[in-house]
Parts: structure tokens; sequence; C-alpha cells
């Protein structure tokens, strides 16, 4: 049976006002818009490092897609882009943050474990609890997720064609990006992706 790469977006902060994006086949999410709030800081580095600890090390190839997702991102921002019609101006690139990676990381590998796409977790976590859990203190926030893409071309293609994804992408009030691709070959979609955004 076919299928078609799947993708999801959440933009918001510190409180999660409900997904409602859908789990079935569809290349467009829906998400929610949260105002930016303050979060508070992490329980502790250690705890931080702990929680980062198993995706740390990750499989070379898989952090090679990780890095071409990032650099083909920040040459969107460059050359600015239309997001459902509306033009959005060039944007400053984004830096790699390793807290960021480590949410994207953790979230992609328990959607390709547990073979299911979505912005929550397998633990009933959101993004922005796995985002305080790796250590990472932001102001706003917002995560990208798709499944079924095998390049980081066609994963970036795909949330540029969706407006929210686009959005989140281009929104310059973002500055900082962590990428995080896992294979599951036995499930459903095979490739899944996380992009985990902040701004400190």
């Amino acid at each position: 049976m076919a299928f078609r790469p799947l993708s999801l977006l959440l933009v918001g902060a510190a409180v999660l006002g409900g997904c409602g994006a859908p789990e079935t086949p569809s290349d467009e999410g829906e998400g929610a818009l949260v105002p930016s709030v303050e979060t508070a800081e992490p329980s502790g580095a250690v705890s931080a490092f702990a929680y980062c600890d198993d995706v740390t090390t990750w499989d070379p190839a898989w952090a090679n897609l990780e890095a071409q997702v990032l650099t083909l991102v920040n040459q969107r921002r460059a050359a600015g882009a239309t997001c459902g019609g509306v033009a959005k101006p060039a944007a400053p690139a984004l830096t790699l943050d390793t807290r960021l990676r480590c949410a994207a990381r953790k979230h992609s590998r328990d959607m390709g474990t547990n073979n299911f796409m979505g912005h929550t977790g397998s633990d009933g976590s959101t993004p922005w609890q796995r985002m305080t859990l790796a250590g990472y203190t932001y102001r706003s926030a917002a995560e990208n997720v798709a499944a079924g893409y095998s390049t980081a071309a066609a994963v970036v293609n795909g949330w540029m064609s969706s407006t929210g994804h686009c959005n989140n992408i281009m929104n310059p009030g973002l500055t900082q990006l962590g990428v995080g691709y896992y294979y599951a070959p036995s499930s459903t979609y095979r490739h899944y992706w996380t992009q985990a955004f902040g701004r400190p």
C-alpha cells in the first residue's frame, strides 16, 4: 500500500493550548499558537544531561541528514519565501542548539520506535516538556514534525509547501534550531523528522 509523507507543526511556548493536529495521512497539519511565556529554569544540568545522554551519540548518517536540514532551512530563510500566499522577508540564520537537537532526536526516535506521528510523545510529553527536560529555557518555541520523507531536501520542501510549517521556518523571532532524524525500517513511515525551534 502506498503512503504519503506526513508533516505536522506546533507553535507556542510554555502553555500548550491543544495541538489539534491530525495524525491521518496529510501534508498539512494544524497547530496551536500560544503567547510567548517565560519558562522556569530546569531542575538542574545533571538531569538535562541524563535526559539527553542516550541521544548524544547518533548514527553519523542521521547526523549528516540533520545538518543538511539546518543548512537548507537557513538557505530558505536567507532567500525569503511565500507561506500560504503571504510573502515572508529574509530572516537571519538559525543557529544549532544541542539541547533543542536532543529534544528533537528523542521525539523522532519515539515516533519511529513506537510507530506513530504527532506532537504528543508516547509518554504523553509535549514539545515544551521535552525542550525543558533537555535543559532549554525559552521565551518562544515551535515544533515541526514529519514522517515518510527519505531525504533532507524532501522534508524541507514538504514543510515549505505547508503554510504553518513554512511560517515556523521563516519566523524571525525564532533564532535556534535542533533537528532530529530517526530511521525505523519496520515502522509504517520509516523516516521520522522533528524540528525544535526556540528563542532563549
